[in-house]
């Protein structure tokens, strides 16, 4: 009896332990979308009333960045970690770069980085 619990409370541990490591597929999936080529020029694409397409913001260029490579954006989290500077406009001039170079370009000027969590880019300060 003794030896069984011990199996179960071993195997138990074994299956905890790998449950919130990335699986070497997801880990491909996610290099292989940050070497996706994305563009991002102006005219910008419109998101709200009263947008311009000469500028957009960090977070809007994020986004738009990210649907290209097939990732989401969190909002929440997003807006938690760097508060109003995801509001910034800029005017990026992106073309045919991997993701994570454009991210780069981005996001360092403003003193910020990112995360991927779940298939969705998180922006955290740097």
């Amino acid at each position: 009896m003794k030896n069984t619990a011990i199996t179960i409370i071993m195997a138990a541990t074994i299956l905890i332990a790998g449950c919130g490591k990335k699986s070497p597929s997801s880990s491909r999936a996610t290099d292989d979308q940050l070497a996706t080529k994305v563009t991002l020029t102006k005219p910008y694409p419109l998101h709200f009333d009263g947008d311009e397409s000469d500028r957009i913001t960090v977070q809007y260029a994020v986004i738009e960045l990210a649907q290209q490579a097939k990732l989401d954006y969190d909002w929440g989290a997003s807006q938690t970690n760097v508060g109003d500077v995801r509001r910034k406009y800029i005017t990026p001039e992106i073309e045919g770069i991997p993701l994570r170079e454009a991210l780069a370009k981005i996001l360092k000027p403003e003193a910020l980085t990112y995360d991927i969590r779940n298939g969705k880019i998180v922006l955290k300060k740097n």
